[in-house]
């Protein structure tokens, strides 16, 4: 063969290979992944799982056309969550297993973790992040545009005020307070009065938007929503024309609470609508998670709800741990299903690396395991354990093995309740003190009976509420069998949608859940269209649940598929599965490293940076 041949078939070859990467239209045929985060959300929070206040549903869309994942676990708190999604390694492996970076503490996700922008960028992706960061920010070196991250609009620290922008770190020995709001590097003054959840929205649709279709995109979406804000000023923040849906729920903070959820749901509409509008829905991978459990009850000064599940946000209980999670993507060769397979949060990296292309050999030291062909096929699962935490600091720890799951140590015996969501004016304080589920003896009649009547307008205050969004919205399985029965539910209920609530044509996401068809404009019509809510039926408590486990005297064992509500302590029945939990508790403790935390550094309190939170080292 001559020379020029060679030539000629080595031109021929590459151009082959690099036309493989793009479509017709020049299109990226690499997906685009869009890693949409909530903060503090809780497990009764979507109406997916079953939540008989708080309709999401541009969030139940996504679930119900893509995959529910039901066996999906997080860490308990923040920052360690935000870790293991970036890095795909187990916190107790990177020094983040121990509470969240506070103020002015001057550590961070180690430099030497390579991150998840920085592998898709390898792939040739272009990586934006849009919200919330917490890993890090005493160097410029530990902030998002220096870990593969090409635009930043959003915060560095934990929390802050929806509207002022800013955040304080009450700490014991003095008071820090500052704006935490930026675009890239420069710090924005002019935003206060705009609500978060609105920003972040309008900026990820302007990615979107703008978006070269021809290179993969990632967009990394961090919400602040529902966390509460700053400690000692307005702790739940929503605007009014939300507050407004939910008259049913006279509980102010559940109300307002409910208000911000409605708000985020909107939002990932919106961000769905987005990709479709510009075409490149079709090649997309969008995965929506909770960073942790729901801080209930008042926790933090939050009104999130985890019920029927047992704990709140930073416990070791499902209620801390099990997250609110799906997939939703034209890709996925199987869809509309509920997975029951084991998956933790360490796992987004090395999928979403497969997913992209991406040699996963080629990752080094992950504790998450490839998931992609196991959620495309609802194939067998890839992984049998998962570690919860180990935590040092405060002596606590728990693991799942199989369907067995261990706690040990400081589990924060004073949140290990079953807490329902607040309804009535004063619960906030009733519930805290008396656990609803136990039987209240203080409850009247009078009050028994206004809950229940509260709780049944629900279902006349959704309506008109959701009627805004319930234009229908064509996808890419038009000729499915859900579409079809959307396309259905559609012609039975175009006449009954208001005109004068409609968006001028623009799609909107909706979803009606099961048993529920338009019939008039306060009334629904039994019919199932579409799947069931993923509930949890754990069945009535024992008398002794609360007593059963100690976990600061002895270790505690649950069957979590059949005690998801972690009632029954089985740990003196069989004491052999104990051992086992225990052996392997060990063998993560030999590989784990001390945690990151470092004291207080007051040199970046805002004072010393004109009343913002900068990097100063």
């Amino acid at each position: 063969m001559g020379k020029l041949e060679s030539l000629r078939i080595f031109c021929v070859s590459w151009f082959i290979a690099a036309a493989c990467l793009q479509t017709s239209h020049g299109a990226s045929q690499q997906p685009n992944i869009i890693l949409i985060v909530a903060d503090d959300l809780g497990y009764n929070d979507v109406s997916f799982h079953g939540s008989d206040q708080i309709p999401t549903p541009n969030i139940d869309f996504l679930g119900y056309t893509g995959i529910i994942l039901n066996n999906y676990y997080v860490s308990p708190i923040c920052t360690p969550t935000r870790s293991a999604i970036m890095t795909g390694r187990h916190p107790i492996h990177t020094g983040m297993q121990s509470g969240v970076i506070v103020g002015t503490q001057p550590y961070g996700l180690p430099l030497n973790e390579t991150i998840m922008p920085q592998y898709l960028n390898k792939l040739g992706y272009r990586s934006h992040i849009v919200g919330k960061w917490h890993l890090g920010m005493f160097k410029w070196e530990y902030t998002p545009l220096y870990r593969g991250f090409e635009s930043h609009i959003g915060y560095y620290q934990g929390c802050e005020d929806y509207y002022t922008h800013t955040y304080e770190a009450d700490l014991v020995c003095t008071s820090q307070w500052g704006l935490d709001f930026r675009r890239d590097k420069e710090v924005l003054w002019n935003y206060t009065g705009k609500y978060s959840t609105e920003v972040f929205k309008e900026e990820a649709v302007k990615i979107i938007n703008e978006h070269n279709k021809s290179q993969p995109l990632f967009l990394y979406l961090p919400f602040q929503a529902v966390h509460s804000g700053n400690g000692d000023s307005t702790h739940l923040q929503a605007p009014k024309e939300y507050i407004d849906r939910f008259g049913y729920i006279q509980n102010e903070q559940r109300r307002i609470y409910a208000a911000m959820v409605s708000a985020l749901d909107d939002a990932v509409g919106e961000v769905y609508d987005a990709l479709k509008n510009t075409g490149i829905l079709n090649n997309s991978i969008i995965v929506f998670t909770t960073d942790n459990g729901g801080p209930a009850n008042g926790f933090d000064f939050n009104a999130a709800n985890n019920y029927p599940l047992r704990g709140v946000k930073a416990t070791l209980w499902e209620g801390g741990v099990r997250g609110v999670g799906l997939v939703h993507s034209p890709l996925l060769e199987k869809q509309g299903y509920v997975s029951e397979q084991m998956l933790h949060v360490c796992d987004w990296l090395p999928t979403f690396f497969k997913a992209a292309g991406g040699d996963t050999s080629a990752l080094k030291n992950l504790d998450g395991f490839d998931s992609w062909e196991m959620l495309s096929s609802n194939g067998a699962a890839v992984r049998s354990e998962i570690l919860h935490n180990i935590d040092p600091d405060d002596d606590s720890s728990a693991i799942r093995v199989g369907d067995y799951k261990l706690l040990i140590g400081n589990v924060v015996s004073s949140w290990d309740g079953w807490y329902p969501p607040y309804q009535l004016s004063g619960d906030e304080q009733a519930l805290h003190f008396s656990n609803f589920t136990e039987g209240r003896s203080d409850l009247t009649k009078g009050e028994t009976k206004l809950r229940d009547r509260l709780h049944k307008q629900y279902n006349k205050f959704w309506p008109p509420e959701v009627s805004s969004r319930m234009k229908e919205l064509y996808t890419f399985l038009e000729d499915s069998e859900v579409y079809a029965r959307y396309r259905h539910y559609q012609a039975k209920t175009t006449s009954k949608i208001n005109p004068s609530q409609s968006h001028n044509g623009d799609s909107k996401l909706a979803f009606v859940p099961e048993g529920h068809l338009w019939r008039g404009e306060n009334e629904y019509n039994a019919m199932n269209l579409r799947g069931s809510p993923v509930k949890l039926n754990c069945g009535p408590k024992p008398a002794n649940a609360s007593s059963n486990c100690i976990p600061s005297v002895a270790p505690c064992l649950y069957h979590i598929p059949s005690d998801p509500c972690e009632y029954y302590n089985l740990a003196y029945t069989k004491p052999e599965v104990v051992t086992e939990l225990l052996n392997r508790l060990k063998t993560y403790v030999s590989t784990m490293v001390p945690p990151g935390n470092q004291p207080y550094d007051d040199r970046g309190n805002p004072t010393h940076h004109g009343g913002a939170w900068v990097p100063w080292q």
